[in-house]
């Protein structure tokens, strides 16, 4: 999935749809061979992971979609850097997929007459769809698993604040010198020097569904079932309420249905590689212990589930290493702070590694590409990622241990 398009882009998006078929069969006849228990195991991570997933990620986009930022204003670097800013900050309150989604667009709108727009998007993916997201559990699905596993609500913006501040601060003024010297070599057209400047926003009704979807996601003991409908209700309510209103307009669901189909295959592909993790996890906890000769624990925690949230997916990754650093969350904020620090900004952060790494990436790369702006492959976006993320990740850790 992150080399065929790098390679054979041509044979790609011909057969792209039989190649995610022919992924999902071949995991799943390996994964019979290696457990018994597979069928139950695919079913479960499809009506218990999946689907919950996929429709709170529906109901984000929906809702989203019915709230519109308009920005007119003239574009510059400062601009960016404040809408940037302070869009990562929402990803703590409204969570990083809504946040991508509500945010994007004005973003691109105000950046329309701009001719390289490409690391605004990548820059966007690294602060409003990962980074932003670590402050609180409302900001990313490993937090929220962490916070339902009994870590308080409160627990990462007082022990992660600084390190938020690490990785944004310097995002922010790389991307303001790239940015100043990509206006210097591509000026702005000359009727952009004079731009009237208003700020709008519609969709109240939107706003109040997406606070009422956060308290949705938040009630454990209503079960999944339950909270499925209530997310589709809220859905179902601003569609009509959208189709009745003078402002309405038809939702663009297509890069909606390429991130559902694509993390179904991603669910699939991901179940039997978590599975041989967590049989062989009394493996993993006798190397970890050989390394921690040679490195802190922290660290080894850090780099692990770095590796799995970058190329699995966050929410797994985060559950996987919390349990094997021993599932107590009492324990791991009082006597192992370090490890749980370690985890969750690796969970939350390093999704931003990949396109495939947390669910936004791939939503704001589709949306992006459909209007427009050319965004990397696979691979050089992961060479975006390993220039400026990995070395911030390196001083966050130092700092962790």
């Amino acid at each position: 999935m992150a080399l065929l398009p790098l390679i054979l882009p041509k044979f790609w998006h011909k057969y792209e749809t039989i190649i995610l078929v022919l992924l999902s069969i071949i995991s799943v006849i390996s994964f019979s061979l290696i457990s018994d228990k597979s069928v139950t195991i695919l079913k479960n991570v499809i009506t218990d992971d999946y689907i919950p997933f996929i429709i709170t990620l529906f109901t984000l986009y929906v809702l989203s979609n019915g709230i519109h930022i308009s920005i007119q204003r003239r574009p510059s670097t400062m601009a960016n850097i404040i809408f940037l800013g302070g869009s990562s900050v929402f990803s703590s309150l409204i969570g990083t997929t809504g946040a991508s989604i509500l945010f994007l667009r004005p973003f691109l709108a105000m950046n329309k007459s701009r001719e390289n727009k490409t690391h605004l998007v990548i820059f966007f993916i690294f602060l409003v769809s990962n980074i932003g997201g670590i402050l609180t559990p409302l900001g990313d699905p490993p937090l929220l698993i962490g916070y339902l596993k009994g870590v308080h609500f409160l627990w990462e913006i007082e022990n992660l604040f600084i390190y938020w501040l690490i990785y944004l601060i310097p995002c922010l003024t790389i991307l303001y010198l790239i940015d100043c010297r990509m206006l210097k070599d591509n000026p702005l057209p000359s009727e952009e020097k004079v731009y009237s400047q208003r700020i709008e926003i519609f969709g109240v009704l939107n706003i109040c569904l997406i606070i009422s979807t956060i308290f949705i996601l938040f009630i454990d003991s209503i079960g999944i079932m339950m909270r499925s409908i209530l997310l589709i209700t809220t859905s179902i309510i601003s569609i009509i309420f959208r189709r009745n209103s003078e402002r309405g307009h038809t939702i663009d669901l297509v890069p909606f249905r390429e991130v559902a189909i694509t993390f179904f295959v991603i669910f699939i592909v991901i179940a039997p590689v978590l599975f041989t993790l967590e049989t062989n996890s009394d493996l993993l906890h006798r190397q970890i212990d050989e390394w921690k000769q040679y490195f802190d624990e922290s660290t080894i925690y850090f780099s692990m589930c770095a590796l799995a949230s970058s190329f699995l997916d966050n929410a797994p990754s985060y559950l996987l290493f919390f349990n094997m650093a021993g599932g107590d969350a009492s324990e791991l904020m009082t006597s192992s702070p370090n490890i749980l620090k370690a985890i969750s900004v690796s969970a939350v952060v390093m999704g931003s590694m990949t396109y495939i790494g947390n669910a936004p990436n791939m939503m704001v790369k589709s949306i992006a590409q459909k209007n427009g702006v050319k965004m990397p492959s696979f691979l050089w976006y992961m060479g975006w990622a390993a220039v400026i993320i990995i070395p911030l990740s390196i001083i966050v850790n130092l700092l962790i241990d």
